[in-house]
């Protein structure tokens, strides 16, 4: 459970002062004169360990482009904005292991104790999340500011205060570089300075078996499962794969990946067996592959990778209705289900039990994914930070 307002101190992140957005728009202006240049980029991350996790791998896929492109030089700013002291060299570690060629250094940055102005002038500046926006405001030395936006970040708590909070960021007049179109149409309500990607997806290791031509026995469903992300419905997942489990007994084996946690405290052991964060991709694409159908919960505009990595890997794709991501899934190409847990699982039933459906939902899914590419990814950015 989150804690409450006061308590998390997120307050005190959100200390713009009416100088600080002065400031910055002078900023904002004084930059549009000049043309970018992509020698040194400044990348404001909030505390972070692992370079594969979450949406923080899009920045790092980014920045090592860069830098085999243009030499780029990334400095990685860790905003510890609760206050806490944060050891960079895991980080760093896991940098170098998974991102060889990127040329980075790490600058740790704690809020109510560092001086913004020790952060190194830059060409180019990418806020990441909510809290580095605020921090990023500050931050005038530089000829661009842009914000990557992975999600629609004010739906990730109720209505009301950090609701407010985080949608002001999206008006200190950063360009905007979205994550997917119903993301960057979200933005678009702020702002007309938003260009659009679609996720990439590394075909070569999310692929299909295909000598695989039925349902496995017992029928294998690999979860999405992080009890901390609201927006992932955790609860409702496990719901509805109890549901299943009663439905199929034992001719169904049921994984859940992203996240360490206990099943018997989740009231599932014997059900859903946890393999928490799995360590490098490999892994987690030989999952996806073994599987039959995956099963992901969002309810922000932001998909995830995970229906894409699903498709790539020719498991079926269960999730519930999205209006923000119709342009990604459709009834041809997963499984879309109501946040019941009981149709749900009569859904997911239904369907394994249908071989010839699922076949179908199977290919589909496979032709959906075949156009999205990472070097598309590069490119359109790329573009954006050419342009004046």
């Amino acid at each position: 459970m989150k804690k409450g307002f006061e308590e998390s101190g997120l307050a005190e992140v959100a200390d713009a002062t009416y100088s600080d957005v002065k400031n910055n728009a002078d900023c904002l202006k004084e930059g549009a004169k000049h043309e970018i240049c992509n020698d040194l980029i400044t990348w404001f991350l909030p505390p972070v360990t692992h370079a594969l996790k979450g949406g923080v791998r899009t920045v790092f896929m980014l920045a090592q482009h860069f830098s085999e492109e243009w030499g780029t030089l990334n400095n990685i700013v860790v905003y510890s904005h609760f206050g806490k002291p944060f050891n960079s060299q895991e980080l760093s570690d896991s940098l170098q292991y998974f991102f060889p060629n990127l040329r980075f250094f790490i600058t740790v940055f704690v809020r109510g104790r560092d001086d913004i102005d020790k952060i190194p002038p830059s060409n180019v500046s990418f806020c990441t999340l909510w809290t580095t926006a605020y921090l990023q405001l500050k931050y005038n030395k530089t000829s661009r500011k842009f914000y990557l936006m992975q999600d629609y970040e004010p739906n990730f708590y109720a209505a009301g205060n950090l609701f407010g909070l985080i949608e002001q960021t999206y008006r200190f007049g950063f360009s905007c570089i979205a994550n997917t179109s119903g993301v960057g149409n979200k933005y678009k309500q702020y702002s007309s300075d938003v260009v659009m990607f679609s996720p990439g997806v590394d075909q070569k290791q999310f692929k299909f078996d295909e000598e695989k031509s039925r349902i496995g026995r017992p029928v294998r469903i690999v979860f999405y499962g992080r009890p901390s992300n609201p927006r992932n419905c955790f609860y409702l997942g496990l719901e509805t794969l109890k549901a299943v489990k009663r439905k199929l007994k034992d001719n169904v084996q049921i994984i859940s990946v992203g996240e360490e946690w206990d099943e018997e405290r989740y009231g599932v052991e014997g059900i859903v067996e946890n393999w928490g964060l799995l360590k490098t991709m490999g892994e987690v694409a030989a999952l996806y592959r073994s599987s039959d159908l995956g099963l992901v919960y969002m309810m922000t505009p932001h998909p995830s990778y995970q229906p894409l990595e699903y498709m790539a890997s020719g498991c079926v794709t269960v999730t519930n209705h999205n209006e923000n991501n119709q342009w990604l899934l459709n009834e041809e190409n997963a499984l879309l289900i109501e946040p019941n847990p009981e149709i749900a699982a009569q859904k997911i039933h239904d369907l394994v039990r249908d071989n010839e459906r699922w076949m179908s939902l199977r290919e589909q899914g496979r032709i959906t994914v075949s156009k999205f590419s990472w070097d598309s990814v590069f490119e359109i950015v790329k573009k954006r930070l050419t342009l004046r």
